[in-house]
């Protein structure tokens, strides 16, 4: 054990224990090994992932960061440049190809959030109560962590989920923990950011709030900026540079993805409050939120220990200044994928990168409240205990369901499995369950907070019913062979050298901006105007697991191809 300073109740230094360092590795240690098993249990490849690897294909046989090679306009139908842009590093360095090592690289990435997270808790402020049992705070978070089905479920997938939520949580330890005022922390900032927004497009939003942070700090820095701040900026400019890149080499600022999931109705709003009541529910959130409001009014009766502690340095003001920023800045985007997109696809993706930050936060605001140990560990265990009843009882009720038919839209009632094994559930706990099963079975019908053992499955029929890629790579023809799909990714995969249009429009220009509609499905709403399917003759045929070119009475030319696009432009 060594000594280290930490705070009370009324800010004065105190002398507390810290952990040592072979009991913190040892925790780690056994953290690793609980994340290993994990990640095997949770395996999957997503549909959605084989987008990507479509794209990379593309780019490593020279054509570029486009669907279907030229003379189809390029578009941008995957939702990561940075992702694409890794996958496609790997596969040349290593010869593994994305299905094989992307989910290695995931595993990576979910180990460098459970790093970052431990060593926040290292390094956070606990109180004189809490702080003398830091090691056992470490291992409650981790164990929070590790417990959490969601983050498991992306610790593979094959999507650059992992990597976005490592990045995040970098960028704002990086503005924590480098030293103040220097230009390390602005390049380092100032780095991660522009990764993030490579990792995916809402990193704009915390591009932003970058600005904002570096605001701050000039604000609160005794001097002027020096010119080595001034060009550990330079890592920002990668993204006007992308942007521009992408309106020049796409003709959009934003994503193509954004368009065809885009859809400005009522229905996604109450949607997004579906999903957040879900998300909230599963996993006990009320206890959070009851402690944030203890916590707000500790902090407001306290009010002039708080007033005392924004005024005793320059550094405390600059730290709430920051916290503020990063604050609105997750709130914000929070907000925008749950009252504007109307959450998500995937089960809890969008809010996967607030979980670390639960976990700490409860944390910190225990020790903000005063809370003794036993408290302390009564209302953790408690916490946690709640947050795991729903997410493993549906779990353990959906892995029985093996097959397309079990899973396709796969609806699995927790109150009714609960109820299995315990006869005689209270009338509140069985209603309030319910209530759950209702939001998350309206949430399906709308092909929202689709589950992991749906999207498992999926994917193992599709390698039972598509070729592989070794033989679909046989597949081609110099009159541009052309298949229509709705779910294209593995599709897209195996058929490297055949052209696929996606009649759902996350990956065709045409269909994104059409006003044709199927349905209330989530990023499945969008349909082809009528005629633009069979303006390119499709001549691909699948079944039985073998793909044939049929032969067309008259060949599909380049400039066919051209006027069809142009034809159906809703942009002219």
């Amino acid at each position: 054990m060594c000594q280290s300073i930490s705070s009370d109740r009324r800010g004065r230094a105190v002398a507390v224990q810290s952990p040592g360092a072979f009991a913190v590795v040892l925790v780690f240690a056994a953290a690793f090994v609980a994340l290993w098993y994990g990640w095997r249990t949770f395996w999957f490849l997503t549909d959605d992932a084989h987008i990507a690897f479509r794209y990379v294909s593309n780019y490593r046989l020279g054509h570029g960061l486009v669907w279907n090679p030229a003379p189809f306009r390029p578009v941008e139908g995957y939702t990561s440049f940075l992702w694409v842009m890794v996958l496609s590093a790997v596969w040349k360095i290593t010869g593994y190809d994305p299905p094989t090592a992307a989910n290695y690289l995931t595993l990576g990435w979910a180990a460098l959030t459970l790093v970052l997270t431990g060593v926040v808790v290292l390094k956070l402020p606990l109180g004189e109560r809490l702080a003398p049992y830091r090691l056992y705070v470490l291992a409650a978070v981790l164990i929070g962590l590790l417990s959490n089905r969601t983050f498991l479920a992306w610790t593979s997938s094959g999507l650059e989920t992992a990597m976005f939520n490592a990045l995040l949580l970098a960028w704002m330890c990086a503005w924590w923990w480098l030293p103040r005022h220097t230009a390390w922390r602005t390049a380092g900032v100032s780095t991660l950011v522009a990764l993030v927004y490579l990792a995916r497009p809402d990193g704009l939003l915390f591009a932003l709030a970058s600005v904002a942070l570096f605001a701050c700090d000039a604000w609160f820095r005794e001097g002027k900026w020096r010119l080595a701040d001034r060009l550990a900026l330079a890592p920002l400019l990668v993204i006007p540079g992308h942007l521009l890149w992408r309106k020049s080499f796409y003709g959009e600022w934003l994503p193509n993805t954004h368009y065809a999931k885009s859809d400005p109705r009522w229905l996604w709003v109450m949607s997004g409050v579906r999903y957040a009541l879900s998300f909230t529910i599963e996993y006990a959130l009320w206890f959070w939120f009851g402690l944030a409001l203890v916590a707000v009014w500790t902090v407001v009766r306290r009010r002039e220990v708080a007033l005392a502690w924004l005024r005793r340095t320059s550094a405390h003001r600059e730290m709430a200044c920051g916290a503020a920023i990063i604050g609105l800045s997750l709130a914000a985007q929070v907000a925008y994928y749950t009252l504007v997109i109307g959450g998500d696809h995937f089960e809890f993706r969008v809010y996967s990168h607030l979980l670390p930050l639960i976990f700490v936060s409860t944390i910190w605001m225990l020790g903000i409240i005063g809370a003794r140990p036993r408290t302390a560990a009564v209302f953790g265990v408690v916490f946690l205990g709640s947050s795991l009843i729903i997410p493993w009882t549906h779990w353990l009720a959906s892995q029985r369901l093996t097959t397309r038919e079990e899973t396709s839209y796969m609806k699995v009632s927790v109150a009714d499995t609960l109820a299995r094994y315990v006869p005689v559930l209270p009338g509140a706990l069985s209603a309030y369950l319910r209530w759950y099963d209702s939001l998350q079975f309206w949430l399906i019908d709308h092909a929202v907070c689709m589950r992991h053992q749906e999207h498992k499955v999926f994917y193992l029929f599709l390698t039972h019913v598509l070729p592989s890629r070794k033989v679909g790579a046989t597949l081609r023809d110099d009159h541009y062979p052309v298949v229509t799909q709705t779910s294209v990714g593995v599709l897209a995969w195996v058929l490297p050298y055949v052209n696929v249009i996606d009649e759902h429009g996350l990956n065709d220009y045409v269909v994104a901006h059409s006003t044709q509609k199927t349905g209330d499905l989530m990023a499945h709403s969008r349909c082809p105007p009528p005629g633009y399917l069979e303006c390119f003759r499709p001549n691909v045929a699948i079944r039985d697991g073998q793909a044939t070119i049929l032969p067309r009475p008259i060949p599909l030319t380049a400039a066919d191809i051209r006027l069809c696009e142009a034809r159906f432009s809703p942009i002219r």
